[in-house]
């Protein structure tokens, strides 16, 4: 187990794990790596999405996912909801209405982003399997994206304390019996 020591303004050495419950770089930042062939990189693979024309036809769409994803796969580019987007030519709420059925949906392009966000959720799965991406950049993207949740559902059942008593005249028997008389 390696360990990073601290010393203190009044002298005390504070010994903090790097790895391992509690270690201080068991998710390290990747953020301040970026460099400047990144941001090339990455906004290369942008601007190849975002000068396509607008995929209109669910032919259209279905093609477009198809050179997206063979693309990206080709390419070594991580697919995204929002690259995919891009590449559709529409913004994330859109394609979400889509997804859900409304404004401009057919079965055919619900099923079509349904199945893209299956892949891009498999994806991201393997990705954080393989400890490629971190883990909780997979929960907010799982979350946001694909529908998980952490969720628990409770079953209330009614608890009536008069019994089943479904003839009046025994419900106020009953009530009249346990209230006392003045």
């Amino acid at each position: 187990m390696t360990q990073k020591n601290e010393i203190t303004e009044t002298g005390e050495q504070i010994v903090k794990k790097k790895r391992g419950r509690g270690g201080i770089e068991n998710f390290p930042s990747v953020l301040g790596n970026m460099k400047k062939e990144d941001v090339q990189r990455i906004g290369r693979n942008l601007l190849r999405w975002y000068k396509l024309d607008k995929a209109v036809t669910d032919e259209e769409i279905a093609e477009r996912l198809d050179y997206y994803f063979t693309t990206c796969f080709t390419t070594g580019e991580h697919p995204t909801n929002e690259s995919m987007c891009l590449a559709l030519g529409y913004d994330r709420s859109t394609i979400w209405k889509w997804e859900n059925g409304s404004e401009g949906s057919t079965t055919m392009r619900r099923n079509l982003i349904k199945k893209a966000k299956e892949l891009l959720a498999a994806f991201d799965a393997g990705m954080v399997n393989d400890g490629k991406i971190n883990p909780i950049v997979y929960i907010f993207r799982a979350k946001n994206y694909f529908g998980l949740q952490d969720k628990q559902e409770y079953v209330l059942t009614p608890n009536n304390p008069l019994g089943d008593l479904s003839n009046l005249g025994e419900i106020q028997k009953r009530l009249s019996d346990g209230v006392a008389d003045d």
